[in-house]
C-alpha cells in the first residue's frame, strides 16, 4: 500500500470512530459520482488524484446545480499561495496542506457537522 492509501484508511477509521459514515472512491471520477449519489455534507478530495484530479473533481461539483453543495476540504501538497489560489477559484472551501494529523482533519469534520 503507498502512503495515500494509508492516510485514506487513516482518515477512514477516525471518521468511523467518530460515527461519521463515508464512502471512499478512487478516483476523482468515481468521487463526483459518489457525491452525486450520496450527497454528502462535507466532501474531502485529494489535488493529485488519477482519472480526474481534484481541482477538476470539484468544478464539476460546484457546476451540479440539482443537488445541495458540501462543504470542500482539499487534503494537498500543493500549499503554495498560487495553488492556494487555484484550489479556492475552484469551489474548494478549505485547503489542509499535507502532511497533516488526520485526526485534526476529521475534528474539522466534526465541527463543520455540528458534532
Amino acid at each position: 500500500m503507498d502512503d495515500d492509501d494509508d492516510i485514506a484508511g487513516l482518515l477512514l477509521m477516525g471518521l468511523e470512530r467518530a460515527d461519521i459514515s463515508a464512502v471512499r472512491a478512487s478516483n476523482g471520477e468515481e468521487g463526483v459520482d459518489a457525491v452525486l449519489r450520496e450527497r454528502p455534507r462535507v466532501v474531502l478530495l485529494d489535488w493529485m488524484m488519477p482519472v480526474m484530479d481534484g481541482i477538476r473533481a470539484c468544478e464539476k461539483i460546484r457546476a451540479t446545480r440539482d443537488i445541495e453543495q458540501p462543504r470542500i476540504l482539499m487534503l494537498t501538497a500543493r500549499a503554495q499561495t498560487e495553488d492556494r489560489c487555484r484550489a479556492r477559484e475552484s469551489g474548494v472551501d478549505t485547503v489542509i496542506p499535507k502532511p497533516f494529523r488526520p485526526r485534526a482533519v476529521v475534528a474539522q469534520v466534526q465541527e463543520i457537522m455540528g458534532r
